[in-house]
């Protein structure tokens, strides 16, 4: 007879965090307003209580089945995955002193504890004892990614092993955590100023992002304007400045944060980061990081995470020498640095296409494209109806901007989707979308989802209006939410978005196909005065000039991409102490020059030394290879198409990570794609005009200072911004 004991602890406060937590209502939400104690007590309640389960499942004395030993086991953590969903709500969105902490312990804790499920021997033990014959397939799957992950991190060491991998692990933990906050906080404090009277000049934004400024400057006592910081190196406002000392002065605010000395430094983070998990890969039998971080991902193992990597590089730079030319002999611009490409890029661009983005971001205004873009394209595809249900949480919700939105098909109810749109300081840059709650079968839990994003908060009574990269973030994020939505799966540690990182994207940057399809754009993009439809005129225009810096865009990247699995592919006793030589090393020899800045710098690559895309920042363009061949799959069968739109619910995105996925893949299209429709939805040479054409150079060789790309947030099609944390409901970005 088994022992696992059953809960019965009803002393929690009705309304409180552990209530939430230990008795979950359908479609519920806490009170997001935690006090650091609150935050610290549901921790040692949901603890105690977890570890009571743990023994009781380790030591059952009942011959071990896939009943009493994996079930039990998935139910028991089901805690401890939900207070983890609140922190990262609070640590991502609602991060303050008053919470920094708490927010912190709570992290670390959960770590330890998944990470001590994985290196209990006797829990081990049981699951090897499990005889899977008889299991249903879904419950073999089950059982025997289970006992890979508890292999993977560590379970067959010995005693001295396992207490090596705790100890670096925890240790991470804490760097991972102070990388984010020092990062978050630097960012902050960077913040470009631009004082009235001063050097710098704000001509050339357009009137939102003046008011914009305005507002932030009024908050911080500046006579002026403020832009704060994006997460990328290369900021927004860089693409309207006119005055090439603003943008150069803004390109270094940015690009030299977190790298000036003082408390705000984050090299020396990034050099023990990088050298202690190099350790850790070494105790667990690997000869690098990132060979222990893709091994469990759709790619498999660096080299050919690489290889697609190299794959665009001619390509991107054929394009980028294209683009260079272009700029030189339509503008001949006195100076073309790396902080002037994105300004040449939109002005060139806007002169070759007719496309005045100010005026276009006027058609693109935010609850329109919610509702007549997103919503409509999700209505028609997959069935969905939708209600705002933000009175419902009244008082309950981490800022007064969120919304909340009940999600249907036909009378049932399938979930809910918190929307935070707007800028703030306490929340962290980029965007992403988590799941609070993962549905699942084994819970009955219906998903609750977030959606986050950074767009500008406007003035008061103002529209907030979007830029095309900002549409494109909102769909690509609503393509995490669908496929979160829809999960049909047992387990809720296989569900919905529960995949590798290098397949998650894959439903995301699909969703963008959306953006501007003929069957979903003039539903929603209407001039927000007038109420006219964006000209047909403009739509052609629109996805030339996006194409237009996708060499830019492909290389800044690839840069990116590049460095994290350098970082990565240190071996075991190596450490890099001068850390931005080392990323001036790693770029030259690929062929970069140095004025080619990543997306990200290392000092502040938040993706590779706190999100936990270590290793994994190539994910965005190996699940890009599958969105762009599944997006001309779409449209062969006729665009906008229930029938279409169902079948790859059914088949793709419900099961998450309860069936294999590049196997749903072959089954469902019959194949696997060619880097071809990648290369063609960037605007890319294809392989076959790559080789017919004279290769001209790397990008070394760019007399231009090839730099940055067109944009930040990057046109349809390009990598988004990406994830955070290492459980199982890290957020999903774009």
């Amino acid at each position: 007879m088994s022992t696992i004991p059953e809960h019965t602890d009803g002393a929690a406060p009705a309304d409180s965090l552990l209530a939430w937590i230990t008795h979950p209502a359908s479609l519920t939400l806490p009170d997001f307003h935690l006090s650091a104690e609150e935050l610290r007590s549901t921790l040692a309640a949901v603890l105690t209580q977890f570890q009571q389960d743990l023994e009781a499942i380790a030591s059952d004395e009942s011959p071990a089945d896939f009943y009493n030993t994996v079930v039990a086991l998935e139910k028991a953590m089901e805690p401890l995955r939900r207070l983890s969903a609140v922190a990262g709500v609070l640590q991502g969105s609602a991060h303050t002193d008053d919470n920094s902490d708490a927010l912190a312990e709570i992290d670390a804790e959960l770590s330890s504890a998944f990470l001590g499920v994985e290196l209990n021997s006797a829990l081990f033990n049981r699951l090897e004892a499990i005889n899977d014959a008889s299991l249903l397939p879904e419950d073999r799957r089950h059982l025997q990614l289970l006992l890979a992950d508890f292999i993977r991190a560590g379970a067959r060491l010995d005693d001295d092993g396992k207490q090596r991998v705790e100890a670096v692990s925890a240790e991470l933990t804490r760097l991972e955590n102070r990388f984010a906050n020092t990062v978050l906080a630097e960012t902050n404090a960077s913040a470009f100023v631009i004082e009235r009277g001063g050097p710098y000049s704000p001509d050339g934004l357009t009137e939102p992002q003046l008011a914009a400024a305005a507002a932030q400057a009024q908050e911080r006592g500046v006579d002026g304007w403020v832009l704060p910081l994006e997460s990328t190196t290369v900021q927004p406002p860089a693409e309207s400045l006119t005055d090439p000392e603003t943008r150069s002065a803004l390109f270094a605010a940015s690009a030299d944060r977190c790298s000036r000395g003082g408390e705000g430094d984050t090299r020396g983070l990034v050099a023990d980061i990088t050298a202690l998990r190099a350790a850790l890969a070494g105790v667990l039998g690997y000869s690098s990081f990132s060979e222990y971080a893709i091994e469990p991902q759709q790619a498999g193992n660096p080299e050919q995470a690489s290889s697609l990597l190299i794959s665009l590089l001619e390509p991107a730079n054929q394009q980028l020498q294209r683009e260079l030319a272009t700029i030189e002999k339509t503008a001949q611009p006195q100076r073309l640095a790396a902080e002037d490409i994105p300004f040449w890029l939109r002005r060139v661009g806007s002169q070759l296409y007719g496309i005045d983005h100010s005026e276009i971001s006027k058609y693109f205004e935010f609850n329109r494209v919610l509702h007549d873009g997103v919503f409509y394209a999700a209505s028609v595809l997959y069935g969905l109806s939708f209600e705002n249900v933000t009175d419902r949480f009244a008082g309950r919700l981490w800022d007064e901007t969120v919304t909340v939105w009940e999600i249907s098909e036909g009378a049932k109810v399938l979930g809910l989707v918190c929307i935070d749109p707007y800028t703030r300081p306490s929340k962290r840059g980029g965007a992403w979308m988590a799941e609070l709650v993962t549905g699942a079968r084994l819970t009955g839990e219906q998903p609750i989802i977030t959606m986050t994003m950074n767009v500008p908060r406007p003035a008061p009574g103002e529209p907030a209006l979007l830029s095309l990269d900002d549409v494109n973030t909102l769909f690509h994020e609503f393509g995490h939410v669908w496929h979160g939505l829809f999960a049909d799966s047992t387990y809720p540690s296989r569900a919905g978005t529960s995949v590798p990182r290098d397949y998650v994207e894959f439903p995301s940057q699909l969703n963008e196909m959306w953006m501007l399809h003929p069957d979903v754009l003039p539903n929603y993009a209407r001039h927000i005065t007038t109420g006219e439809p964006l000209p047909e005129n403009l739509v052609e225009q629109i996805k030339q000039a996006q194409k237009f810096g996708q060499g830019f865009g492909t290389i800044e990247y690839l840069a990116a991409a590049l460095l994290d699995l350098s970082w990565h592919g240190l071996e075991p006793g190596e450490q890099v102490e001068a850390v931005l030589d080392f990323e001036s090393e790693v770029l030259s020899a690929a062929g970069f020059s140095p004025s080619v800045q990543p997306r990200y710098r290392s000092p502040y690559f938040m993706h590779a030394f706190s999100f936990g895309y270590a290793a994994g920042y190539y994910s965005y363009l190996w699940s890009e290879q599958l969105a762009a061949y599944v997006s001309e799959w779409f449209d062969q069968q006729g665009g906008l198409k229930a029938e279409s739109g169902q079948a790859f619910r059914r088949s793709i995105l419900a099961p998450g990570f309860s069936v294999d996925p590049e196997q749903a893949i072959t089954q469902f299209f019959g194949e696997q794609p060619t880097v071809d429709p990648l290369l063609r939805r960037r605007g890319l040479p294809t392989r076959e005009q790559t080789q017919a054409e004279v290769p001209v150079g790397s990008p070394a060789d760019t007399s231009a200072a090839a730099g940055s790309p067109a944009d930040t947030s990057a046109p349809a099609g390009s990598p988004a911004q990406a994830p955070a944390e290492t459980h199982p409901e890290a957020p999903r970005e774009a």
